[in-house]
């Protein structure tokens, strides 16, 4: 029996808590939340019995086999420290930390203490994504030549899932001194954790972002000034060039993550929009006229929380662990950073 415990009970952790109570041998042992009367209501509602306000309190005094982080993105960094430090595996969601030098740091904690870890990549549990990562890396298309990724979302634009002027659960993530990266840190890891799935390291990024006019400079406590879109210029490891961008202000795309892969043998087409199990492929000479995409439907691939799972019961961890985190966390400062000097950046390998 994998005993497990939650930190951070917002709602992302409601996901967390019906997925790994969905996984037989696993039982949710404690939760935490620095609200105590939130911790409790949450530990009543998934039937978790003990709660904490402390997460140090908690880490000292129950005897577990796993945690999950989902808390703020600022407290990634100090509770996956302290998790690791006790020797427990961690589950983190995205992105990993706020800065490059956190990561390295949870990243190599873990190996040092040989502590198996996941990132929460949740677009990652598309049996899509999975399938057509091992095509690709499988050279079904060839070698890489030219990506075009995007993440496009319409909430500052629509009231897509509400009015961002009225809720902080939206209005944070426009204020830096909330915390927020902006749209680049919140689904700006996403798109390039996705896209290098598929296609391969990184290794130079040439980024632009923006900030544009909403009509209001701050709302109560939020100055509105993190970034809305940012525009890369990537270049692969592999050699392949590609663009990857991101926005909040894409009218009629509520949540759409898509990325095309060429290769000199081939195409590939991942749009989850489209479809989550199935994916697009052509190869050969056919015009597209006659019919040259293909459409290829894919089995049920395990989600990242029972990927974490069976990582826990073998000791050795996912793929899309805390040196995954690290390096897309390595592609956020590299953006940044272009952007700040306003020339390409070129990432350590």
């Amino acid at each position: 029996m994998i005993r497990l415990a939650i930190i951070g009970t917002g709602g992302m952790a409601r996901s967390h808590a019906q997925s790994f109570r969905a996984i037989k041998g696993v039982t949710l042992a404690a939760c935490c939340d620095i609200d105590e009367e939130k911790a409790r209501t949450f530990a009543a509602a998934w039937g978790i019995p003990r709660s904490y306000s402390s997460y140090e309190e908690m880490l000292g005094t129950e005897r577990l086999d796993a945690v999950s982080v989902v808390t703020i993105d600022g407290m990634h960094a100090p509770i996956s420290i302290a998790a690791l430090s006790h020797g427990i595996p961690v589950m983190c969601e995205k992105p990993l930390a706020t800065t490059l030098g956190d990561a390295r740091r949870m990243r190599g904690l873990a190996a040092a203490r040989g502590l198996v870890t996941q990132v929460n990549f949740s677009y990652r549990n598309a049996s899509c994504a999975q399938a057509a990562a091992g095509v690709i890396k499988g050279g079904g298309i060839g070698r890489v030549l030219h990506v075009e990724a995007s993440y496009l979302q319409s909430w500052l634009v629509q009231d897509t899932w509400g009015d961002w002027r009225t809720s902080p659960a939206f209005t944070w993530r426009l204020s830096t001194r909330q915390g927020s990266t902006g749209a680049l840190g919140d689904i700006g890891c996403h798109i390039y954790d996705l896209t290098a799935f598929l296609c391969g390291d990184i290794a130079e990024i040439d980024c632009t972002l923006s900030t544009f006019d909403k009509g209001v400079k701050e709302i109560g406590p939020y100055v509105l000034d993190a970034n809305d879109s940012f525009v890369s210029t990537v270049r692969f490891a592999g050699g392949g060039i590609g663009t990857v961008h991101a926005t909040r202000w894409a009218s009629g795309r509520i949540n759409s993550l898509r990325v095309r892969v060429y290769g000199d043998e081939g195409g590939v087409e991942v749009d989850l929009d489209r479809s989550t199990d199935s994916y697009l492929i052509c190869r050969g000479k056919k015009a597209v006229h006659d019919g040259a995409w293909k459409e290829v439907h894919c089995g049920k691939t395990p989600t990242q929380w029972e990927r974490f799972i069976s990582a826990v019961r073998s000791g050795k961890s996912d793929v899309c662990d805390f040196e995954n985190g690290a390096r897309v966390q390595a592609y956020l400062d590299a953006s940044f950073l272009s952007a700040r000097r306003r020339k390409p950046v070129t990432l350590k390998s």
